[in-house]
């Protein structure tokens, strides 16, 4: 496993908090993402998910909160002060906003609060839903959002509206085109930031045209050398997964100047990190699998 890009995947019922505290302020400090797959995660293990950078899930996944209590003599589950305000300094630390504390906290200890994507956006917390399979919905709004892009009548906004419902549903093609939007500013606020997350999150799920963008977007202006070679990794995966054609002579020519800066020792270690690479899931309908457009 590459540790400096780990993903921590989750799934237990709960546990004691002061760990689960320190599990999600090691993540954070560390950049892992975390993920649940196909379970559910509550309580404490929720907590600890939620330090991850980005938070991911499965659609047959669920994640639900409770407060925090300690039991009685009798057995009686009985809210505590300090461990809501433990929860409370450690969800602030992390940078969420209070209508994420107060989700996370209001549910009594004898009830769990699951969180769904439409609460998590109402809320304002990033997550990533990963599905096993192409939904139709998701190419639709693909095949929507390149029209709209690229169509008799051009409209960005109508766009920029598609391709987010698809990145949603998970398809890779569309966070790869979203990843585009943001790290160029059209039809939206330019942000780097968002730009490396759509283009991860396509990776993840085995898209070779992310592999590309990631080699390309991480090698431009830098000399840091563990981005070099995180972005010649990306760069060998994008050669190695490309069908003939324009963007695999970029990747060719990105791998060569990435390798042109680095050591033979760097060079070999990126190579043992693209053999390594495994994505979350693997799209069955890649963008490198449409012909290309006259």
């Amino acid at each position: 496993m590459n540790t400096e890009s780990a993903i921590v995947v989750f799934n237990s019922p709960g546990g004691l908090l002061r760990p689960a505290l320190e599990i999600g302020k090691t993540i954070r400090i560390k950049g892992f993402s975390t993920a649940v797959l196909g379970s559910d995660c509550t309580s404490a293990c929720a907590i600890a998910w939620l330090a991850g950078q980005p938070r991911m899930l499965s659609k047959k996944s669920g994640v639900g909160f409770h407060a925090i209590y300690i039991e009685d003599e009798s057995g009686k589950k009985i809210p505590t002060g300090v461990g809501n305000a433990l929860v409370g300094s450690y969800l602030s630390n992390l940078g969420l906003n209070d209508s994420v504390v107060a989700f996370v906290s209001e549910a009594s200890p004898d009830e769990i609060r699951w969180l769904t994507k439409e609460d998590a956006d109402k809320i304002g917390l990033p997550v990533s839903i990963l599905s096993n399979k192409n939904g139709s919905r998701a190419r639709a709004n693909h095949n929507l959002a390149f029209q709209s892009e690229h169509g008799p009548k051009p409209s960005i906004t109508k766009a920029i509206k598609y391709y987010r419902l698809s990145a949603d549903d998970g398809f890779a093609g569309a966070q790869n085109n979203l990843g585009d939007h943001y790290e160029t500013g059209k039809g939206v606020q330019k942000s780097d930031k968002f730009a490396v997350y759509w283009y991860a999150r396509s990776a993840e799920r085995g898209e070779p045209t992310a592999y590309l963008s990631l080699s390309t977007f991480l090698s431009h202006d830098t000399k840091d050398e563990a981005v070099l070679i995180e972005a010649l990794k990306f760069a060998m995966l994008a050669v190695a997964n490309l069908p003939e054609g324009y963007n695999k002579s970029l990747a060719i020519k990105t791998a060569n100047t990435i390798s042109s800066k680095l050591s033979p020792k760097a060079k070999a270690y990126a190579k043992d990190l693209a053999i390594e690479w495994e994505p979350l899931y693997q799209e069955t309908y890649l963008m490198s699998d449409a012909p290309a457009k006259k």
